[in-house]
């Protein structure tokens, strides 16, 4: 009897925590440029959610490590998302980041919005979530360069799983492509919005025109795409658009928004 119902508890608290955890994933947030997202917005990415504030000394100190991690390793799929922890301004924090030269995205947030993946009160709070969505794990303080070793490079050395929804059969007829050229340059993409037809091949074809501005790389997260974008450089992305609606485009810092229109 006893054993059935330590089964009972543990099962309680594992679809607590499953189901909080799908809270966080959908959690809404409004980065420092004003522009909502989701956390699930980057399914198919290994996410870090750092929780900070700029009046907290650690934080400071380990922002450089966490700007170094994203560069070095966002084409193999890192995504750092910084969210603030009050009392902080946008007024302070937009300063802070341009500042510290932080390349990836920022966000406002509460009391609430930390308490979604944990009630500590430590400063900073690093949540690292998987490619498929799920909290892997949550490291209080500092992360240190051994910590993101064994907890994040692993999970980066795995292939992004690309995730689509049910899909017309691809007819394969090279004859068959679509093709557009989108120019991204310091006020981001020109076409904003591009229309394809949904199950045939896609081929765009992006080229930077400016060293201003975030859109060294071009980012499609509905289907795991992540490509750095050379000054002037050419660069040919292709997928098979798999259903009707609207795909986000966006540079790493998820400053810029495009769009593909999938009919």
């Amino acid at each position: 009897m006893k054993q059935k119902i330590l089964a009972a508890l543990v099962t309680l608290i594992m679809l607590s925590f499953v189901a909080k955890a799908q809270q966080a994933t959908d959690l809404k947030l409004k980065d420092v440029q004003g522009r909502s997202f989701r956390l699930r917005d980057y399914k198919g990415k290994v996410v870090l959610v750092n929780f900070w504030a700029t009046w907290c000394p650690p934080c400071r100190r380990e922002i450089p490590e966490l700007v170094k991690w994203q560069r070095q390793y966002r084409s193999r799929g890192l995504q750092v998302i910084g969210i603030t922890y009050p009392p902080q301004t946008l007024a302070e924090v937009r300063r802070f980041a341009r500042r510290k030269k932080i390349n990836y995205p920022l966000a406002l947030g509460t009391k609430e919005t930390k308490s979604f993946f944990t009630n500590s009160d430590t400063l900073p709070v690093t949540v690292v979530i998987g490619r498929e969505g799920n909290i892997a794990r949550l490291i209080e303080g500092v992360v240190f360069p051994e910590e993101f070793d064994a907890e994040v490079k692993p999970r980066l050395a795995s292939e992004p799983r690309l995730y689509s929804r049910t899909t017309t059969p691809l007819k394969k007829n090279a004859s068959n492509i679509q093709r557009a050229t989108i120019v991204v340059n310091s006020e981001g993409y020109q076409p904003t919005n591009v229309v394809l037809r949904r199950g045939m091949r896609a081929c765009l074809t992006f080229i930077r025109k400016s060293a201003a501005g975030c859109g060294t790389e071009i980012v499609i997260p509905a289907y795991g795409i992540n490509r750095a974008l050379p000054l002037n450089v050419p660069v040919v992305v292709t997928f098979t658009p798999k259903a009707t609606g609207r795909i986000k485009i966006t540079c790493g810092m998820d400053m810029f928004r495009g769009s593909l229109i999938v009919r």
